[in-house]
């Protein structure tokens, strides 16, 4: 996969640009945001409309009233999302009006290039023709963040696999996890007694763990249900429906509930990107995370969309 590309995979996430130019000076297309928020703000204008319905639907049929207040929570973040993706329109419409001394034409590449965030576009593209298929392979993030275990640059493992469905792709995931686990531990015995000696000393039985346990299979809301009860811990986030689990969060259902990994799928499709397969409940997405002891979230993955008849609609 590329490391210097055109692509931007993710839309709401940090880039680094590439350029060719040096100095204080910046060109003006280097400082403004990339059009791809033109056509996220669409996507979002059309879901305010379609929570929108939602709403007078619920209204008009008295449903309960938790089902009515997140949907109008739902409608909140919608609008609030879209404010953000018109400024950021307005500010590139600005940049590209102004008239710079410098600009991308002189620049080495004739358009916005980007250290890679993902390679999923790109394998989308081979799985049409090849099928099932992944990369290994760096990819950069410029998000700002304290939190250790997010890098500006980190190696990255994508899967693009054909004809399967959300229950195929987490037995997949966790099948991959035993068989590196437990390769580890048989081929790479001295660099684990170094390990142990030096970084830490339970990383063979963490390994153990994960090559041996059958891992916990778990909705979002019956997670959500599951914080919720814990008696006597206070968590630093609340927790309610509709809102991302934390690494606390996380953590706690890995290490205190079930001490084995855990399996979470079915989030909210608020939470989701928009491709993401929607659910006969109309409120939750196929995606899924593996949250390992010890360490937290380590693989993320989804089901897309393949029904014509909701991809028209986007």
């Amino acid at each position: 996969m590329p490391v210097i590309t055109s692509i931007d995979s993710k839309g709401f996430s940090e880039k680094f640009h590439v350029t060719t130019h040096s100095g204080k000076e910046k060109p003006e297309s280097l400082v403004m945001d990339d059009n791809t928020g033109n056509i996220n703000l669409r996507a979002v204008q059309a879901a305010i409309k379609e929570k929108s319905d939602r709403i007078d639907e619920l209204k008009r049929s008295e449903s309960n009233r938790e089902s009515l207040a997140l949907a109008v929570q739902d409608l909140k973040k919608a609008n609030e999302l879209a404010l953000q993706l018109e400024k950021r329109e307005k500010k590139h419409n600005r940049s590209s009006a102004q008239s710079g001394s410098l600009g991308i034409s002189d620049d080495f590449f004739h358009g916005q290039m980007y250290l890679t965030v993902s390679s999923q576009l790109h394998l989308e593209s081979y799985a049409n023709s090849l099928g099932s298929v992944y990369t290994a392979g760096p990819t950069f993030s410029a998000d700002k963040t304290l939190s250790m275990k997010h890098l500006a640059e980190m190696w990255m493992i994508e899967v693009e696999i054909g004809f399967a469905d959300l229950e195929d792709v987490m037995n997949y995931a966790e099948d991959y996890l035993k068989f590196f686990c437990q390769w580890v531990l048989d081929k790479c015995s001295r660099d684990l007694v170094f390990a142990s000696k030096r970084i830490d000393q339970e990383v063979m039985e963490r390994l153990q763990l994960v090559s041996s346990s059958s891992f916990e299979k778990i909705t979002y809301t019956h997670a959500i249900k599951l914080l919720q009860e814990v008696p006597d811990k206070k968590f630093e986030t609340k927790i309610e429906w509709g809102v991302a689990l934390t690494e606390e969060q996380e953590s706690y259902l890995a290490d205190e509930m079930y001490k084995k990994p855990v399996i979470i799928y079915n989030h909210p499709k608020g939470l989701n990107p928009f491709f993401v397969r929607l659910n006969e409940d109309r409120r939750t997405g196929a995606t899924f995370q593996v949250v390992l002891p010890k360490m937290g979230t380590l693989i993320r993955g989804s089901q897309k969309e393949e029904r014509f008849d909701i991809i028209s609609k986007w």
